[in-house]
């Protein structure tokens, strides 16, 4: 990969690298911490976007840093970046820097960098799928990037602990009340509810999983599968009455559970489920004919296993 970069002074007065460009032959970008010695603080606006009609910042004294020649490398930018990972390192991302990447499909980065521009990732309704490492005891920049992100999103919570954390995606529509000449904005979907599972910047996990009554009637059962066994898999700050709310839910929906972690390819997700969660004889069967129908075929031995485990009867022995 490739870099065009130079170096500046923020307005705090730190000295460190801002990044005008990526090239490379990868969809993958992996902007590095630092650059000939110093820090990696920001990144320009627009970086990532394909669009030509805005007037570039001045890059005088700009160098490329990596390797290969500019020439013989493509700009990374547009529906060409897929994967993007930020260092602990960066403090500002620039307006519009992810612009109409509509494949960008995954992020990772870390909690502190905390100035996004406006409009960052307006456009860029494929990300699915976001690593945050979050330190605990500053102000984070989870909260302001899930809003900016109102789709479906897979969230990899990594601080003190790990966690797991759905978010169902959510609108708004403004409906005009003419008697009283007022817009009334209503909210669909539960997304917004978690999205406000926040005290000021710091995440909460009680407010999180307090909220699962709600989703359970107004999600899918895919999604809301998804979510409970999240939190049992990976149960940081998990109080035990909504361990149990997650348990109970997951028992009575662990065939769909199964499916829908076979069809993401998840098998340790299944694994789990065989080890923490009860399956009836008749219910591993339609795992397994799901396994083998399905793309859960590379699983169908250890289901076998378990079906056989749990259909052996151990005799009884007699000592006269």
């Amino acid at each position: 990969m490739l870099y065009l970069c130079k170096l500046i002074t923020d307005r705090s007065g730190m000295k460190g690298i801002r990044i005008f460009e990526c090239r490379g032959l990868d969809s993958l970008v992996v902007i590095p911490e630092e650059i000939k010695g110093q820090p990696v603080i920001e990144l320009a606006p627009y970086i990532f976007s394909a669009q030509e009609d805005y007037e570039p910042e001045d890059r005088s004294d700009a160098f490329w840093w990596g390797e290969g020649e500019p020439e013989e490398l493509s700009i990374v930018n547009g529906n060409a970046l897929t994967e993007l990972k930020l260092p602990r390192t960066l403090k500002k991302v620039g307006a519009y820097g992810f612009y109409n990447c509509e494949n960008l499909r995954s992020l990772e980065l870390y909690s502190t960098t905390m100035d996004w521009g406006a409009g960052v990732f307006t456009g860029c309704f494929g990300v699915e799928a976001i690593r945050i490492y979050v330190d605990e005891t500053q102000k984070s920049c989870m909260k302001e990037l899930l809003m900016e992100l109102r789709q479906s999103l897979v969230v990899s919570y990594v601080g003190k602990g790990q966690a797991m954390l759905i978010f169902s995606d959510f609108f708004e529509e403004a409906v005009e009340n003419t008697p009283a000449r007022i817009l009334v904005t209503n909210t669909h979907g539960c997304g917004k509810q978690y999205r406000n599972a926040f005290v000021r910047t710091q995440f909460q996990f009680h407010e999180y999983d307090s909220l699962f009554p709600y989703v359970k009637v107004q999600e899918p059962e895919s999604l809301v599968c998804r979510l409970a066994l999240g939190r049992l898999m990976f149960p940081y700050e998990l109080e035990s009455a909504y361990q149990n709310q997650y348990e109970e839910y997951v028992k009575a929906h662990n065939v769909e559970a199964a499916s829908q972690a076979m069809e993401r390819g998840a098998q340790e997700e299944v694994r789990w489920l065989l080890e923490h969660i009860p399956f009836s004889k008749e219910e591993l069967e339609q795992v397994i004919s799901l396994a083998v129908n399905g793309p859960g075929g590379s699983l169908v031995s250890e289901l076998m296993d378990q079906k056989q485990k749990q259909g052996s009867v151990k005799r009884r022995r007699f000592q006269l």
